[in-house]
Formats: C-alpha cells, structure tokens, sequence
C-alpha cells in the first residue's frame, strides 16, 4: 500500500494476511467472512518515512504543499473484509494538509502557488489473496489511489509480501507516473511483529525504496517543456531545481511501534518513534514521534 504512515494500518492488515492464512477453507460451505471497521486522530500524517520533504534540496519542495501529508493532527478511517477463503479487501482514507489538485495543476501551470487551496482526501482501495506453501505464507494483491481534489495522482499499486513467523517482507510497485512517484519505483518493507504483556503489540518497520530515476513528473528532464535540467538539478514539483540528483535506491526509515486497547473498550492508542533516512533524491528526513487513538467497530 502508499503508507505504512499509521500503527494501526500497519498491524491490521498483518491481522487480516494471519486470519486469512490460518482459516479452514470448506469445499461445501460459504466462506465465513469477517467485516470491521475504525474511525482514527492521529497527531501527523507521515508517507512512508517522508518527515521532512519529497524535494531534491532548498527550497524544501513547495511552500505549503511537501512533506509530511499532514504536519497537524488529522482524521483517518476505514474498512475491512476478510473471508477465510483467503480474499479480502478494504478502504482507507485520510485528509491532507495541502492539495494534490493544485500541486498536479501546478506542472501544467506554472502560475500556482496556493498549495492550501482544494486540500485533498486521500481514498485507498485494496484487494488481496493470501495463502500458505508450507510454512511460508504469501500474498498477492492491489492498491488503487483515489485523490478527492487530486490532479496527476490517482494511481495504481502491486503488493506482493511473504510471511514467516512473525516476519513479513513486502513489495509495492508503482504502475504509472504521478506526482508522487515514478512508474516502476517499488517500495520495501521488513515488518517484525511481537504480542507483549498487557494486549501490547509492537511492530517494527523497516522501509527503503528502489526507485526509477525518471518519470512525467520526476527526474531530469522537465516533460512540459522537453528540455534537461542543467548540471546538479532535478526536475520536482513544478521545474528543475538546484540541489541533489534522483538516486536509484535509499533507506526510508525504520518505525518501532507499540499500540493496544483500552481494556475492553473499542478504543485502542498507538505510538510510534520514525527513525527517518533519505528520499528519492537523497535528502535525509528528521526523526518523528506519532501518536494517535482508533475507533474499532
């Protein structure tokens, strides 16, 4: 999927790839199926270890319109559903603190500079399969990204993931250009998952990048106007700035989390402290501390 910027994400979607994994199949039956559904706060919302900016140097990006996808606290939800067949599928949403609208208009018109205007809702839909080969699980899915106020960012996502024991190694390619990302750039993650006393989980998250170092709207060469960026510039956001060049792969961040219910009531907390590395252009990203409470229902 696009983020691993929530605990809770995180953690449920490793529930329902178990869930799936472990539950009887009958040939003469209607798979069980289990439906849930979570209402968020979170403090930030941070896009797979983008604490700092998506840009190649200073300026950090547009004003008003870079990373992180929300520097204030934000709401956040979704849904769920699991059938023991081994398919399931779910909704995820956000709210951003600027506009994907403006940000992808802005490549087509250099005028825009209001990046608060139109702020955009972020829709994930995602599918997957999941099975066992021995010991081993695996899964198979995909991730469609829909922008309410969205312009060049609508998009479309593989994820293929094996499991073993409380280890999961995940892969997420990119199917086509956005302003976000290059077609072809596929991002990693080593999750570890450990039950602790008291109803705690904890998750750690490791997470790097293998990217495509060209695309419509990320590079070396300004696509509008068909023309190279000069010596020592990248080609972001709106035009080709001076600064660091499009690296083939980095480390994005390592993620320790924790998170639990609050004894018997639907509601749950989640922390988690982001260690952060380097974006795609090899500019390092500060480390964070997140927060935030869900609504299961």
């Amino acid at each position: 999927m696009k983020n691993i910027h929530s605990f809770y994400k995180q953690t449920l979607l490793s529930s329902i790839c178990a869930l799936a994994l472990s539950a009887p199949v009958f040939a003469d039956e209607t798979p069980a199926t289990t439906i849930t559904g979570h209402v968020d706060l979170v403090s930030k919302y941070i896009l797979r270890g983008a604490t700092s900016t998506y840009g190649n140097g200073a300026p950090l990006g547009n004003a008003g319109g870079d990373a992180p996808e929300s520097d204030k606290a934000v709401a956040q939800w979704g849904a769920d559903v699991v059938f023991s067949s081994g398919w399931s599928a779910g909704y995820w949403a956000s709210m951003i603190n600027y506009s994907y609208k403006q940000l992808g208009d802005s490549y087509s018109d250099r005028n825009i500079t209001d990046f608060q205007k139109d702020k955009s809702i972020e829709n994930d839909f995602y599918g997957a399969y999941a099975g066992t080969a021995g010991d081993l699980g695996y899964s198979v899915g995909m991730t469609g990204y829909y922008y309410i106020n969205g312009s060049n960012a609508n998009a479309l996502e593989t994820k293929l993931g094996l499991t073993y024991g409380a280890v999961s190694l995940n892969a997420q390619t990119l199917l086509n250009d956005v302003v976000w990302g290059n077609q072809g750039d596929t991002y990693l993650t080593l999750v570890y998952t450990k039950t602790l006393p008291y109803k705690i989980t904890f998750t750690g998250t490791l997470g790097a990048y293998v990217y495509q170092k060209s695309g419509k709207f990320l590079g070396t060469e300004d696509t509008y106007s068909h023309t190279a960026c000069a010596a020592g510039e990248a080609f972001v956001d709106n035009g080709c700035f001076a600064g660091n060049t499009p690296k083939s792969s980095e480390f994005r961040h390592l993620t320790l989390g924790f998170g639990g219910p609050f004894g018997d009531s639907p509601i749950s907390w989640n922390a988690q402290y982001i260690i952060g590395g380097k974006n795609r252009f090899g500019i390092d990203q500060k480390d964070q501390f997140l927060g935030g409470l869900t609504y299961n229902f």
